[in-house]
This record gives structure tokens, sequence and C-alpha cells, in this order.
């Protein structure tokens, strides 16, 4: 007989000896965590076919997980729903999460929601903690504060660090319950006892006048347990006091140190602050390229800033491969999600024809969008398009409309345009319509 079929004959004929022992399960226990999966599967296979629970779980988990067999989730769940039927908790809340995130099967919130409760009532902490949630966030509608907090209590009495931070959370907001600073503060605590990062940082921010980075050393002092614990929030804030010299000795390489442990936990605005410090060489040694690369990172996040930081990389070359194209292309995810100065800059790059073709219309849209927003400059531009007629049929008392609006927002081209006139006469104050 061939080594490898003697190998594979041994696997079955331990597997199927211990099978056939009282204490099978175990067995196979003890080979999985000896990192021995193939005769886990093996022992563990002949009890879940012939209806034990607690190894259909333990299939759905190496199905999952591809341990010892490739990763099939559609399998995975049919060996969950199994030891699911037979009441087994952990399976059910994990047919819960299946429905809800659409793994192995599609979506199905009311299927969710419905095998999550049953592994609630049958005392599963975590499916506890994640009913609170649903209810609180009104999955299925309306939201149920108080009925999430009869779960979250129940989770939180169990040991449950998240539970018991939400729990004091909710006692410190009064949602659900009535307003109780010492309860709150009490299962904050317990929170934080059990490794809780955001307990630490919550735990800081329960009295305003000590919790904040703009507050006293003793607030700043919690903040900073919260961060070296690991919470990424406060990892971020205790950056920016350290950034702002805010309580604290102004640090920029501290900062960019902190900045850098919450980017790396994937918080973007922490990874966008450290861009800019990069590539301004504070805290940090100057460095383009990188400084390209967080801000690709913290755009591909959603980072309306990033993305405009980004598109005026992109067009000038800053560390990256110069493309008018691709800088109008991220300028333009900017501008759809209303940063204003995106915005600004696709109003020029339509009126010059940067990155996409010459459009006066269009650029006469994004200015009127962000002259909405009070920016003097989008207003200038307005009146240059109106006073020359761009795209636009040429109208001198419209273009003197929004020279005169520039000016009233303080932009030094308007102030300069009317420098030897009076701006009282020149721009009067427009008249509030009649009551």
């Amino acid at each position: 007989m061939r080594p490898q079929l003697l190998a594979a004959a041994l696997v079955l004929l331990a597997a199927l000896a211990a099978a056939q022992t009282p204490d099978a399960f175990q067995q196979g226990l003890a080979a999985y965590e000896a990192g021995n999966a193939a005769l886990a599967l093996q022992i563990w296979r002949p009890l879940a076919e012939g209806g034990h629970s607690e190894a259909q779980y333990s299939l759905g988990v190496m199905y999952a997980a591809g341990e010892g067999v490739p990763a099939d989730p559609e399998i995975a769940l049919a060996w969950f729903l199994r030891a699911a039927t037979f009441g087994h908790v952990r399976a059910q809340y994990n047919v819960g999460l299946a429905n809800l995130r659409g793994t192995g099967t599609a979506a199905n919130t009311a299927e969710a929601v419905r095998w999550i409760e049953k592994s609630a009532k049958g005392g599963y902490a975590p499916a506890q903690h994640a009913l609170g949630l649903l209810l609180v966030a009104g999955t299925p509608p309306p939201p149920r504060p108080k009925e999430a907090v009869v779960w979250f209590r129940a989770a939180a009495e169990a040991g449950h660090p998240d539970a018991q931070a939400i729990l004091g959370k909710m006692y410190r907001d009064g949602l659900g319950v009535e307003k109780d600073p010492i309860q709150a503060v009490q299962w904050l605590q317990r929170a934080l006892a059990a490794g809780s990062p955001e307990a630490a940082y919550d735990l800081a921010l329960l009295d305003p006048s000590r919790g904040t980075t703009s507050g006293t050393p003793e607030g700043l002092a919690r903040i900073r347990k919260a961060a070296e614990i690991g919470f990424p929030q406060a990892q971020y804030d205790l950056g920016a006091a350290l950034c702002l010299g805010k309580v604290v000795p102004k640090d920029d390489a501290a900062c960019a140190a902190w900045l850098r442990k919450a980017s790396d936990q994937g918080m973007a605005r922490a990874t966008y602050d450290l861009a800019i410090l990069v590539g301004e060489g504070r805290g940090v040694a100057k460095d383009p390229g990188e400084a390209a690369r967080l801000l690709r990172l913290a755009a591909g996040e959603g980072l309306p800033e990033a993305r405009y930081a980004l598109a005026l990389a992109l067009g000038a070359g800053n560390g990256v491969e110069r493309s008018a194209d691709e800088a109008f292309r991220v300028m333009l995810e900017a501008g759809k999600a209303g940063y204003g100065k995106a915005e600004y800059s696709l109003g020029v790059m339509y009126m010059d024809g940067t990155g996409t073709s010459q459009d006066y219309g269009e650029a006469r849209h994004w200015f009127v969008r962000c002259a909405a927003k009070e920016m003097g400059e989008c207003a200038y531009s307005l009146g240059m398009l109106y006073g020359n007629g761009w795209g636009v049929g040429k109208d001198e008392k419209e273009a003197k409309t929004w020279f005169c609006r520039a000016f009233r927002l303080g932009h030094p081209w308007a102030i300069s345009m009317f420098k030897d006139r009076n701006p009282a006469v020149a721009c009067p104050e427009p008249t509030p319509p009649p009551r």
C-alpha cells in the first residue's frame, strides 16, 4: 500500500474508533485544538449526521472558516440550521447572523431577528446584545429602546462587556430608561473592568466639564487611558489634543503617532489627518508619496475632504502620477458629497476644461451650489460668468449682484473691485421682503 493511502486509512480507522466511544466529540475537539482539522472532521461528521447538535455546530464552524475543508457558507449554514433546530443557541445565533448579512443565503431581516431572538431567549449573551442593537436601531421598525434595555441588561448581567457599555450609555442619555448617572458609571466601570476600551472613553466623556480634550488634564487623562487600551476614537481625540496644544503641550510627533494608531484601526478621519501631517512634514518625515497613499485610503472610505485633497494631489502630481482625468473624477465624487471646496474646484475645472470638456453651464451649476454655502469665491465666479456672458446671457446687473455678495463675504478680489467706491452705495444691503 502506498504511504499516502496508508496514512489516509489510519486517519479513517482512528476516526471510526473515536466515533464509537462515549466521549467521541471530546476526542474530535482535542484533534481540532491540536490543529488536526482533518481528524476532527472525520470524527465529528458521523456524530453530526446522527443528530449530535454540538458536532453539527462544529462542522458549521469548520465550513464557515474553511478549516479542513474548502470554505462554503451554504454548507456551513446548513449545519448551523440543523443544530439550531435542536435548540443549540450558538447555532441559532449564527443562523440569525447569516440571514442578517446574506451569508450562504439571501438576506432576510425577519428571519434573522427570529433566530437571534430564539438564541437570546435561550440565554446566549451575544445574541441578547445583538437583539438589543436590532431593537434600538428599529430593525424591524419602529425603534424600541425600552425592549432593547431588557436584552442589554440580560447580556450585561451575564458579563458581556459591549452590552455593559451600551447599558451605561443608555442610563447616561436616558434612552429607554430614566437618566441615572450613578447607574451609568457603574455599568461603564464594569465594562471597563471587562476590557472594553469604548467604556473607558465613555467614562471620560460622562462629565463634559472633565472629559473632553478641551477640558481639564484629568479629563484628557481618562481619554489617554481609553486610547492606551486601544479605542480608536480616544486615540484620535488624544492625537488632536496634541496637535492643537489643547490641555497638553503641542507635540506633532506624538500627535502623528496616535493618529497612526487610530488610522491602523480603520478610522478614516485619522488617516486623513495623518496624511496632512505626512504631506507637510509635521511630526514625521515629509513624504508626498505616503501622504497620497493615505489620502487614497481615506478617500476610499468616502471621506469628502480626503477625496478633495487627493484630487488636488492628482492634479498637481504631488506624490502621485499627475492625471487631470482622475483628478476630475475624484473631485466629482467629493462635490457630489456636498463638499464646498470641491464644488468650487469643479466649477473652475468645467470653466477651464481641466480633466473634462469645457462646459460653462456645468460650471455655473457648481458655483451656485457652493455659493449657497456662503463661499465668496463661488459668488465672485458667478459674477465673472454673468459679467462676461460665459455660458449665460451677459447681464451686468446679475453680475453686480454676485460681486456684491462676494464683497459682503469678504472675497479679496471683490473687495479690491469696490475699493475706490463707497461700499454702502455700490453694494447696499439687500432690502428684506415685506412681511
